[in-house]
């Protein structure tokens, strides 16, 4: 197939975060399936990237232009979704897989192409899509976890079918040599205050605090101070190999306060056989399952910090939920195989449903201008109150 991955936001490696990873990983598994995978994005201001793009924009007057940098083709634009029209004129898929940053106002362009077009859902940020899924009656849908998917539907009625987010195990896993816990991504919605608190609590245990979202100077020379603040913690720049990250990592903590859609650093965990202690927020749960400890979001450090004490001192509750994050990361729903196969089976199940309703609304307009047709009015057709 050929499948155009579309999205508001930014892309690798202008922008790094659990979106833009699954995509890339499924887009990897899919090129090696022998499919045909590009990718619509935003141009971001930042990095060198940005400043070729906005000199070669500027010198040719072109508001697209494509890179290979993620090892595959990459059209970018300040305002992705008004450039639709252009990208279909040098490549035309066969089905847009559009996400993130208004979904339905970049699908539009592909629904008046004529592309059918399917929205991934990867969070529940609904406010943020752009549009009223009832306004655009073609779409087909998938979201990430089942939270997204029943989320959506009692929302807005159509169903999503569930595609877990697609892992490659091998970039993941690796020996551990435990030596810290670590809390990825030191936001304030993932739980940063929260995640303090823990440390403030715990000051036997060493902690390491990765860089994840992009933050002002302003946030950064902030959160070093805090950091600088507890012996125990150490701040670890944001790195693509989190092997590094994983290989010194005894159990992952994952306090998010946000409506997590599923939680990727869980599942990456898992591949090495590390366990998480995490809220119940959002989809986590579902990442977590058997292989770690879930707890409300609103529970106090002190509850939190005798978790991690626990998974850090009792090698027996450890060696438990060690092995029970080996057996959860090999499940038969994430394996790459076939979540590859049920995403080329969705879209292709959804081109072909499109193409029927094309060919059966072609089909009625032929026969309603067929010499000696009767119109519905004078057929009774379409008569209100007929029974």
């Amino acid at each position: 197939m050929k499948i155009l991955f579309a999205t508001g936001h930014g892309y690798l490696p202008q922008r790094v975060g659990g979106s833009e990873s699954s995509s890339h990983e499924l887009i990897l598994a899919l090129r090696e399936a022998g499919h045909h995978c590009e990718v619509l994005a935003q141009l971001q201001g930042n990095g060198w990237l940005a400043l070729r793009n906005r000199v070669v924009m500027k010198l040719t007057r072109q508001p697209l232009l494509a890179d290979a940098t993620p090892g595959y083709r990459v059209f970018r634009a300040w305002l992705p979704a008004d450039q639709v029209d252009r990208l279909l004129a040098r490549w035309r898929p066969e089905v847009a897989l559009v996400q993130s940053g208004e979904s339905l106002r970049m699908a539009r362009g592909f629904v008046a192409a004529g592309i059918p077009t399917v929205v991934y859902l990867r969070d529940v940020e609904f406010h943020e899509l752009g549009g009223d899924p009832a306004a655009l009656p073609s779409l087909g849908y998938i979201a990430n976890s089942q939270f997204v998917a029943d989320r959506f539907k009692a929302a807005y009625g159509p169903k999503a079918t569930v595609i877990r987010p697609l892992f490659r195990a091998a970039r993941y896993a690796t020996q551990v040599e435990p030596k810290q816990v670590t809390f990825i991504n030191p936001h304030p919605v993932k739980g940063a205050d929260l995640a303090f608190e823990i440390a403030g609590l715990c000051p036997e245990i060493p902690f390491c605090f990765v860089e994840g979202w992009p933050m002002s100077a302003e946030e950064q020379s902030a959160l070093e101070a805090r950091v600088a603040a507890h012996p125990n913690i150490r701040l670890q720049p944001r790195t693509h190999d989190m092997r590094s990250v994983y290989g010194a990592t005894r159990c992952l903590l994952v306090p998010s306060q946000w409506e997590e859609a599923w939680g990727r650093v869980v599942t990456e965990a898992q591949f090495s056989g590390i366990p998480a202690i995490g809220s119940n927020r959002g989809g986590l749960p579902e990442a977590i399952g058997p292989a770690g400890r879930v707890l409300p979001h609103d529970a106090p450090a002190e509850t939190w910090a005798e978790a991690v004490r626990e998974f850090w001192a009792d090698s027996a509750v450890y060696k438990e939920a060690s092995a029970a994050a080996w057996s959860y990361g090999k499940r038969p729903e994430i394996d790459p195989q076939k979540q590859v196969e049920s995403l080329v089976m969705t879209l292709n199940a959804f081109v072909t449903a499109r193409e029927m309703a094309g060919q059966a609304v072609t089909a009625a307009k032929e026969r309603r201008y067929q010499p000696g047709a009767e119109s519905p009015a004078e057929s009774g057709a379409g008569r209100s109150g007929a029974l």
